[in-house]
């Protein structure tokens, strides 16, 4: 593909992203009722190899070296089995899908500390000043909500943990750029946490299942539309230099998920914690449209 065959949408799909993004935590929060976050997670990963091998069979990529297998797979420690798990623990738990929400949008945030700390680069003042406008923000709509019970608080906290194992593992992809067919790439991660979130989810929880349309339906969602539509969006934007134009619309995530919750699962945002989510995104765009004063290097 070259730039010459720029797709015409290609101008929307930042968008799409951000809707596909922000629906997972509510589909999520629809079919953990009907079953546990461990079996939801396996479930997620093995539906996903399963679409993706026979096409994989058919595109036949080359196979990678061991040592880009090895990067692959730390990435996908971090981001799928980390940052899924928490997420899905967090909101069986009782978190809101709009609490998981806030910390997902701090994640511009979060991927600059975690670069600073791993490459022992100063982190400006200002990315502090926005991660902690992003906690007052998420303290904020917490505290409006009355989330202290019930493990809620708990399960909060591991929304924040998620964002953290997503950042961890973007920068380690960035700084190691396993050298692997994108197709793979998702098949070797999938692959690895199903082989590590099934078993796991048999022996703590069994295999435990309510199969309702609506389960169907947010698993099917999940698999098909969150995984791999966004996989799809997220590596056309990649190839075409537009992946920082979903990084500029972050801070909208909190919105939306929080809407789109209110329509699924009949999780209704109180008035009073919109602008615990303002505070929030006022720290994303600090971060993100904030002019720098750092040396250049000069």
């Amino acid at each position: 593909m070259s730039l010459a065959n720029r797709p015409v949408w290609l101008p929307y799909a930042p968008w799409l992203f951000l809707l596909v993004w922000s629906a997972g935590y509510a589909m999520a929060k629809l079919a953990l009722l009907y079953t546990g976050p461990l079996n939801l997670l396996a479930l997620r990963f093995v539906g996903a190899s399963a679409v993706l091998w026979p096409v994989v069979l058919i595109v036949r990529p080359a196979w990678p070296r061991w040592d880009a297998v090895r990067d692959i797979l730390v990435v996908a420690f971090f981001l799928q089995l980390v940052h899924f798990g928490c997420i899905y623990v967090g909101l069986w738990l009782g978190a809101s899908a709009g609490v998981m929400a806030l910390f997902a949008a701090s994640q511009p945030i979060l991927i600059t500390i975690v670069a600073g700390i791993l490459t022992g680069l100063a982190i400006p003042a200002r990315v502090w000043v926005g991660l902690g406008l992003g906690l007052c923000g998420a303290g904020w709509v917490i505290g409006v909500k009355g989330e202290f019970s019930d493990g809620a608080l708990l399960g909060a906290l591991l929304g924040f943990c998620a964002m953290v194992g997503l950042s961890i593992g973007q920068v380690y992809d960035k700084r190691t750029k396993p050298v692997c067919h994108p197709l793979l790439v998702y098949v070797l991660q999938y692959g690895f946490a199903g082989l590590v979130s099934a078993p796991i989810a048999l022996a703590l929880e069994g295999f435990d299942v309510i199969w309702t349309v609506p389960f169907v339906s947010a698993l099917i969602f999940l698999v098909l539309v969150n995984s791999l539509l966004g996989i799809f969006l997220m590596l056309t934007m990649v190839r075409f230099g537009q992946i920082s134009r979903v990084t500029s619309i972050m801070f909208l995530v909190p919105g939306v998920a929080a809407l789109i919750a209110w329509f699924v699962v009949d999780e209704v945002m109180p008035i009073l914690a919109w602008p615990g989510i303002l505070c929030a995104a006022c720290g994303v765009l600090l971060v993100l449209y904030a002019p720098t004063t750092e040396a250049s290097g000069q």
